[in-house]
């Protein structure tokens, strides 16, 4: 079920299954800041939990008993319960369930918050551990923004970067890193975008330098910033070619090698994976701002 919040500035519309983002736009215009295809209701992963990316042959190790998993875990999905909603704030919940068990053998809640300040848009990804021992996790986001935003080609967008970002911080790309280094900028600061850069897949910083980036395009005055707190592991950037959106993605654990290792079959020797005790609980948020 699709819900709306807005505020004196923006409106927001997400739907409860896979906490799909549908719509963020000013109040006085009709420029939809994430991109929607003309068909196709549900895209897939518009959060990635209790996994970032894939297990090797869709399989992990966690005290000694095989789980299996799907690509960016099960929250893609489910359809969320909406706990909380004001004008301006909505707050999703998945909880464990026998189901979620079979493959994750946690008692977990999870909650994605979306709040509207300002011209942005904060979403909070709430994870509690319910259970008596450590809870080992990801979690992330999967936003299509739209790219162009308002007319264009793709190819007259870029990101800039607070700060610069080396070829070296690419840890991970099913395609060259000649290409990626064609379309950087000789500072850092900037990467012009091309399909050729997405033709095998994604590419995904690590770490990150910047706290910040944002999405431009040399055809309008719009933009959108994506900023995220100090929690943030991985920033992957995908597209499909020929598509009108660009992924920028806020990820925060741990990620599969290219190609798989060992350790990405064992769950709690993975690489960057979260891990909270009983009780407690893990917050990791960012904001998307856009202008015109």
């Amino acid at each position: 079920m699709k819900h709306t919040i807005s505020n004196d500035k923006l409106v927001f519309v997400s739907d409860s299954y896979q906490v799909e983002p549908w719509e963020l736009r000013f109040k006085d215009d009709g420029v939809n800041y994430f991109w929607r295809p003309e068909s196709a209701e549900k895209l897939g992963a518009a959060v990635c939990f209790p996994l970032l990316g894939f297990l090797p042959e869709n399989r992990y190790v966690l005290n000694g008993k095989e789980y299996t998993m799907d690509i960016h875990g099960f929250a893609k999905e489910c359809d969320f319960a909406v706990v909380y909603k004001s004008d301006s704030g909505i707050v999703y919940e998945l909880t464990d369930s026998e189901w979620t068990r079979k493959q994750y053998p946690y008692r977990f809640r999870f909650q994605v918050a979306y709040i509207l300040e300002g011209a942005s848009l904060r979403t909070e990804y709430r994870v509690k551990n319910l259970g008596d021992g450590e809870m080992h996790f990801s979690v992330g986001g999967h936003p299509r923004y739209a790219c162009p935003v308002d007319g264009g080609r793709f190819e007259d967008c870029y990101v800039e970067f607070e700060k610069p970002e080396r070829i070296e911080n690419v840890i991970k790309t099913y395609g060259s890193l000649s290409v990626i280094e064609k379309y950087l900028s000789k500072d850092g600061r900037r990467i012009s975008l091309d399909y050729s850069l997405f033709e095998k897949g994604c590419f995904c910083l690590h770490p990150v330098n910047s706290t910040f980036v944002t999405l431009k395009s040399a055809g309008t005055k719009r933009s959108l910033r994506l900023k995220s707190d100090d929690t943030l592991t991985h920033l992957q950037f995908w597209t499909s070619v020929g598509g009108q959106f660009l992924c920028m993605e806020p990820w925060y654990g741990s990620i599969t090698h290219l190609p798989p290792k060992e350790t990405d079959g064992d769950w709690k020797a993975r690489p960057g994976t979260l891990c909270i005790k009983p009780g407690a609980e893990s917050v990791h948020a960012y904001d998307v701002t856009v202008s015109k």
